[in-house]
């Protein structure tokens, strides 16, 4: 790497921690941004301190190859540019699996991998493991943090669609594919594009590694005999996956692992995650004590199905990191038939989830991401009281929503005013959801930024 010339394009959270390996691995970095503002910022200033020079013409850039942010897709014009110049691009996580010292366990799918990421890494470190944990998952760190750190037993990384796109070196020792749904076609264009994205994360696994699979997914499933890799899958309804669901229990290997009751985690889709998790630690020799006690013990991340406060009877809860449709199903489910439920204390109350659907007020849309929404539009009749929309998708879903008869529902100008009109229908023992359904930004910087707006919001309320 040492004198190597690389140039740098994006210098966010992945852009810049990667340059921070380049350069003190010896390469020759350059750095480009085409928001002025990131080139102003101060980890941007730091790494000119440490070397780093930057440019406005990274098209002309003399360089042995580049870093691409995942964000930047390939119809990019820049992106075009060094194709055509031949010059070779990587990915940062791709890259920085190259150099990482020890095995990778790495989770994608559509929906629930920051949870199943994080879930996996807490059981490893429940073992005695010395581990990091980050990739894609936010909050975190990129994977090229981990080469600036001390060495770890794991590295277990959250993997998304645009990073394995343009992988050409990924190896994990396990990959965990948890499902595919419709998301990103704004990029991909289609499923199946986007589905082979996240299927590349098989491809250069050997007959050494592991891939975990949704053995209920007939998408993941299909991918069954894609990569070298041994598979192993895990199902809410066959018992002879290698981790499943039969008598009110998680099991594997015909032993019973933990009754769902006392997995802290809400709603049916995250005992799928939980199944996953499972199967995937498994396979590193890890034993059930501390699977369970993670499963007893593990909340859940901030921006997913969490509970923000209790007002005069009723439930607030995030789920700002819904931002497609299908996540946006699940979140109002889960939320509905019981999962989330609260003590009066506010803390969650373990149980099977409830046959009675429960009154739920919904906060949804966001930006387009050119996805089909008929099963949430179906599911908000099913299990919402009423819905709120907000954002540039609320126009759609009011001709959706009217399209299949339900008409319990406001177009707010923003979230504050959907909090408000929320406070003003809910009574004792109804549950306010923000569970999005599409992308944040229309409206903010992030799904991060915009759970913390309904926080704010929420808080105001008295």
């Amino acid at each position: 790497m040492s004198g190597t010339k690389v140039l740098v394009v994006g210098l966010g959270r992945s852009g810049t921690s990667v340059a921070r390996f380049l350069l003190k691995v010896g390469a020759k970095v350059i750095g480009s941004d085409e928001n002025p503002a990131a080139l102003d910022s101060e980890p941007v200033s730091r790494l000119r301190k440490a070397g780093m020079t930057t440019t406005r013409r990274p098209e002309a850039a003399r360089v042995d190859w580049a870093v691409v942010s995942p964000g930047i897709s390939d119809a990019n014009d820049l992106v075009r540019v060094l194709r055509e110049r031949a010059i070779p691009i990587v990915d940062e996580l791709d890259l920085a699996s190259r150099f990482v010292g020890g095995p990778i366990v790495a989770i994608t799918g559509t929906n629930g991998k920051s949870t199943t990421t994080a879930l996996i890494a807490l059981m490893l470190e429940n073992a005695g493991k010395r581990v990091f944990c980050g990739g894609n998952l936010a909050p975190g760190q990129p994977l090229s943090a981990a080469l600036l750190a001390g060495s770890k037993d794991y590295y277990v990384v959250e993997a998304s669609s645009f990073q394995l796109e343009r992988a050409r070196w990924l190896e994990p020792k396990v990959a965990v594919v948890l499902n595919i749904s419709a998301d990103h076609l704004n990029r991909h264009g289609t499923i199946r594009r986007y589905a082979d994205c996240k299927f590349r994360i098989l491809d250069r696994q050997t007959r050494c590694d592991y891939a975990v699979l949704n053995h209920d997914d007939p998408l993941v499933y299909a991918a069954r005999n894609r990569g070298e890799g041994q598979k192993r899958f895990f199902s809410l309804r066959r018992r002879s996956a290698d981790a499943y669901v039969a008598d009110g229990c998680l099991w594997t290997g015909g032993r019973d692992v933990l009754p769902i009751q006392q997995v802290r985690l809400p709603g049916l889709h995250n005992i799928q995650n939980c199944l996953a998790a499972i199967a995937a630690v498994r396979l590193l020799g890890v034993r059930l004590p501390p699977i369970r006690r993670a499963l007893r013990t593990f909340a859940g991340l901030p921006h997913r199905l969490e509970h923000v406060r209790r007002l005069k009877g009723v439930d607030y809860i995030n789920s700002s990191m819904t931002t497609n449709p299908a996540a946006g199903v699940r979140s109002l489910e889960a939320v509905a038939l019981g999962g989330g439920r609260r003590t009066e204390d506010g803390r969650r109350r373990a149980g099977p989830l409830s046959p009675v659907p429960r009154r739920v007020i919904l906060i949804a849309g966001g930006r387009e991401k050119a996805l089909p929404t008929d099963d949430y539009v179906k599911a908000m009749r099913k299990y919402a009281s009423w819905v709120l929309l907000v954002g540039e998708s609320s126009a759609r879903l009011a001709r959706e929503l009217e399209a299949i008869g339900f008409r319990r529902y406001d177009v707010l100008p923003d979230l504050g005013s959907a909090v408000v009109a929320a406070r003003a229908k809910a009574r004792a023992g109804d549950k306010v959801l923000f569970a999005p359904g599409f992308a944040s930004f229309d409206l903010f910087q992030d799904f991060a930024a915009r759970g913390e707006a309904f926080r704010r919001e929420v808080s105001k309320l008295d």
